[in-house]
């Protein structure tokens, strides 16, 4: 025979020798090493005193319209909308998740407008900015426009190849 207090898989064993469901020969076998083996029992008597108080237990009566109230709450549980108590079984029908949703979409905004750089667009430049010549030498522009002329080949210049 194997210990029960040195064994925790032979709980089931001490379990079914309590309950009165052990056959003769291996409930023999547990008493004959119960008399030898006080730590065995010590975890009889304990297990003995636990099923003698739930034997003394006093249940408490079923009120008469226990089945009416249970029904009537069945009803009331189908009587929802499906896609109501679906949302709630998903627990999506709380404010939490939407909350967190929104939090998130927030932190998301923000990190993408600290993150993406703005695009630079040239501001209308200011009338008192420009560099303005303060004369314009035409003779120095007629020669500029012969020596583009004399750089241009002929065929681009006549648009004929």
């Amino acid at each position: 025979m194997i210990c029960l207090s040195k064994n925790k898989r032979e709980a089931a064993i001490l379990l079914e020798y309590c309950a009165g469901t052990l056959d003769a020969e291996r409930a023999g076998a547990i008493e004959n090493h119960a008399r030898e083996c006080a730590e065995c029992r010590a975890l009889i008597a304990a297990q003995m005193n636990v099923w003698r108080a739930l034997g003394e237990l006093a249940v408490p009566e079923v009120s008469p319209d226990f089945d009416a109230r249970l029904y009537a709450r069945i009803a009331q549980e189908e009587a929802k909308s499906s896609w109501r108590g679906w949302l709630e079984s998903l627990g999506v029908w709380s404010w939490k998740p939407v909350l967190a949703g929104v939090a998130a979409a927030a932190v998301l905004a923000v990190g993408l407008s600290l993150y993406v750089p703005t695009l630079h667009v040239p501001k209308p430049s200011d009338a008192s900015q420009q560099i303005r010549p303060e004369s314009v030498d035409v003779e120095q522009v007629e020669v500029t426009l012969e020596d583009l002329d004399m750089l241009t080949p002929p065929a681009a210049s006549t648009g004929k190849l």
